[in-house]
């Protein structure tokens, strides 16, 4: 079976590599960004492609939406260290055929791995999840809420506008009202409230 590992970590890909390639896994390329890993997937096809969330500066969610939406026969396995249900929930919904918590043994990574090169359309996790936060309402639009995902990996407007494929001034004005609705004054405050509201999680 043919894999495809994106994670921003070479120490993590490396091990990652060297345990399925034991146990019969060919991982025919590497990278670790969404738009290294969307030029990988291109040029090697594989079955499957394991990426985190957090990419540094991009998040791997956007990946597997993107694939999917090109109707790529590439199944995703979301392997991160976030373990709340919400973010299984968004991988879910963008079209991730399973969920692994890094803290999960890799026993179950190629369990899963194998169930899905059976034809498995059920949706697979593997680990222990967090129970859901009860968030506070700030009002915050959707949009709103997924610019302020992407603030606590430190991207810059530009990034963001970027991987939304927005304008920098669109993004800027959606920051001006997610401050003003938390109450913060700049980034650090505003990730600090989001996160402690459950409305983001750390990266």
């Amino acid at each position: 079976m043919k894999v495809v590992l994106v994670d921003d970590h070479p120490l993590i890909r490396s091990g990652l590599a060297n345990a399925l390639g034991k146990n019969g896994f060919e991982i025919v390329g590497e990278a670790a960004s969404t738009t290294e890993g969307w030029a990988v997937i291109n040029s090697t096809i594989p079955q499957i492609c394991i990426v985190d969330i957090n990419l540094g500066n991009s998040n791997g969610i956007d990946l597997v939406k993107r694939t999917v939406s090109t109707k790529l026969d590439c199944k995703f396995v979301v392997l991160t260290m976030q373990s709340d249900l919400e973010s299984l929930e968004v991988a879910k919904t963008a079209g991730a055929s399973a969920y692994v918590t890094k803290g999960a043994p890799i026993e179950n990574l190629i369990e899963v791995l194998n169930c899905l090169g059976s034809e498995n359309q059920i949706f697979l996790k593997a680990g222990e999840f967090k129970s859901p936060v009860k968030k506070r309402d700030f009002k915050l639009t959707p949009r709103e809420i997924e610019v302020l995902t992407h603030l606590p990996t430190g991207a810059t407007a530009a990034n963001i506008a970027s991987l939304l494929f927005l304008t920098e001034a669109t993004i800027k004005t959606h920051l001006a009202s997610i401050y003003k609705k938390l109450g913060a004054t700049n980034r650090a405050q505003a990730v600090g409230i989001a996160i402690s509201a459950g409305l983001i999680f750390e990266k």
